[in-house]
C-alpha cells in the first residue's frame, strides 16, 4: 500500500480508538449507583451496636445502600457502621427480625450458619425457603 494513503488510514484509526475511549469512559463515569429503584420503597431492619443505646428500626434498603456505597473501605472485612438516629453514634448494622419470635438481631448472628438464623429459637426464613 503506497504510503501517503497509509498515513490517512492510520490517523483516522487512532482519531476512532480515541472517539470510542472517551465516549466509554463518558459513559462509564456518569452512570449512576447500581442501586434497583425499588430499594427506595422496601424497608430493611438495623440494629445498634452500642449498648448504652441497642435501637432497632427500619430505614429504606436505598439509603442503607447508599450510605455503605459512599462510606465502604475497601480494605474493610464488612459494610460501614450507619450513623444510630437515637444515640447519634457510628453503630447501625443491617439486622434481620425474626418472623417466628419477633427478635430483631444482627444479620449473621448464629456463626457458620444461614444470616438470617435467629439466635433465640434458631428459625431461618432462607432454611425454610431452600426446603420448599
Amino acid at each position: 500500500m503506497p504510503e501517503n494513503i497509509k498515513k490517512p488510514i492510520l490517523i483516522a484509526v487512532v482519531l476512532v480508538c480515541l472517539a470510542s475511549a472517551g465516549a466509554v469512559a463518558l459513559i462509564t463515569r456518569s452512570r449512576r449507583s447500581g442501586i434497583p429503584k425499588s430499594f427506595a420503597k422496601e424497608m430493611t431492619w438495623v440494629k445498634c451496636r452500642n449498648p448504652e443505646c441497642g435501637a432497632e428500626y427500619q430505614i429504606t434498603k436505598k439509603e442503607y445502600f447508599v450510605y455503605v456505597e459512599k462510606n465502604q473501605d475497601w480494605q474493610a472485612a464488612g459494610a460501614p457502621a450507619l450513623i444510630c438516629n437515637e444515640c447519634g453514634e457510628p453503630s447501625i448494622y443491617r439486622a434481620v427480625k425474626c418472623e417466628s419470635c419477633g427478635l430483631v438481631f444482627e444479620m449473621g448472628s448464629v456463626p457458620y450458619d444461614f444470616q438470617d438464623r435467629c439466635p433465640e429459637c434458631k428459625f431461618s426464613k432462607l432454611e425454610q425457603a431452600g426446603k420448599q
